[in-house]
C-alpha cells in the first residue's frame, strides 16, 4: 500500500484523538481510512451544497421525530402501501447495479443501501431479513421490502424491537 503524508489541521487530529479516546477506533490511521471509505460509499465528492446523492438518488436528512411525525396518521395499511410506492427507489438501484435479488449476496448489497442510509441493521440469510434499530414502522418496511426485492414476505410475530420477514412459501411445491 503506497505511504500518502498530509498536513491535517490541529482540530481536526484533535477530533481524532477523542475518537480514538473514546475506542471508536484503535488509530489515526483507522479513522482516517474509515472516513475516505464512507467518503467514497456515500459518494460525498458529487455533493453539491445542501442537496445529498447517494446511489443517484438524492437525500434528505430528517429527524426521526419529524419522521415519525410524518407517518403518525397512517394506518397499518397505508403504511404498507406507502412501503411498497417507495420501494421502487431500491428497486431501480437493484437494477442499476445489475443485481438479482433471488441471489442472496446481491440482496445483502441491496439491503446495505438503505441500512447505509439509517433504515436500521438488516440481515439476511436465505429464507429470512431480520431489521434491528428501524426508523420506520413494521408495515411500511415489510411493503418496501416487497417491492424493493420483489418478494413476497411476511412478518413474522417478535417480541423484541426486532423485525423478522419470512419469504412466503407456496403451497404447491414448498419453494419459495
Amino acid at each position: 500500500m503506497p505511504v500518502t503524508s498530509v498536513d491535517i489541521p490541529e482540530e481536526l487530529l484533535n477530533f481524532i484523538d477523542t475518537v480514538i479516546e473514546k475506542r471508536f477506533a484503535r488509530s489515526r490511521k483507522e479513522v482516517i481510512l474509515r472516513a475516505i471509505e464512507i467518503y467514497a460509499r456515500f459518494e460525498a465528492n458529487a455533493w453539491n451544497g445542501s442537496l445529498i446523492t447517494i446511489n443517484g438518488i438524492r437525500n434528505l436528512l430528517i429527524s426521526k421525530g419529524s419522521l415519525s411525525e410524518l407517518m403518525s396518521r397512517q394506518s397499518d395499511s397505508d403504511l404498507y402501501d406507502t412501503g411498497k410506492r417507495m420501494g421502487k427507489t431500491l428497486r431501480d438501484v437493484v437494477i442499476q447495479r445489475r443485481l438479482d435479488p433471488s441471489r442472496l449476496e446481491d440482496r445483502r448489497k441491496a439491503l446495505q443501501v438503505i441500512g447505509d442510509e439509517g433504515w436500521g441493521k438488516f440481515e439476511v440469510d436465505q429464507d429470512r431479513i431480520t431489521v434491528t434499530g428501524a426508523i420506520v414502522p413494521a408495515p411500511l418496511i415489510h411493503g418496501y421490502l416487497e417491492t424493493a426485492l420483489s418478494l413476497k414476505l411476511s412478518k413474522l410475530d417478535t417480541t423484541e424491537d426486532v423485525l423478522v420477514f419470512e419469504k412466503k412459501r407456496t403451497l404447491a411445491s414448498g419453494k419459495s
